[in-house]
């Protein structure tokens, strides 16, 4: 199968043959042993955080990097840290939302957006209580603290140019 110039079969450059077998034989063994196929959710609490509000999910499938980018923002200039996460929630109090960003090569992972749902419920890690932390910064300081790393009118794309 062909578009314009652009094949969707992989060619042996000497023999002018399709290695379509090969190709997909590669990607599979490549895949099954990557990283982010064997990363699983960390342990959650059996219980939400104490008070822990109602919050409206919304679900986003996003590239590897801009994954990376919600959940791990980064002062401008500075490279945004790898990692082995493939998702995060980041829950809003003022907007009364929680975004869960999953990183788009595991969107079929469907224990990955449990795990999230439960984070935007109020359930902390196991070892962390940064949820609950981020809950008690909200009700005694007003600080939203990681919808303060969210600024999604700067991150919309332009679509007709700008005018003077």
């Amino acid at each position: 199968m062909s578009i314009g110039r652009y094949s969707w079969r992989a060619q042996d450059p000497r023999t002018g043959r399709g290695r379509v077998g090969a190709v997909i034989g590669a990607f599979l063994l490549v895949s099954a042993f990557s990283p982010h196929t064997l990363a699983n959710p960390l342990p959650l609490k059996d219980e939400p955080v104490q008070g822990w509000p109602e919050l409206q999910i919304e679900t986003h499938y996003v590239a590897r990097i801009a994954m990376r980018g919600y959940c791990f923002p980064v002062p401008a200039g500075t490279p945004i840290p790898d990692t082995s996460l493939d998702s995060c929630a980041r829950p809003d109090f003022w907007r009364g939302i929680c975004n869960i960003f999953i990183d788009v090569r595991s969107m079929r992972r469907v224990e990955l957006r449990e795990h999230e749902e439960r984070r935007c419920r109020g359930h902390d890690h196991r070892d962390d209580d940064l949820l609950a932390e981020a809950w008690r910064a909200w009700r005694e300081r007003g600080e939203n603290r990681y919808a303060d790393m969210l600024d999604f009118a700067t991150m919309m794309f332009v679509l007709e140019p700008l005018t003077e």
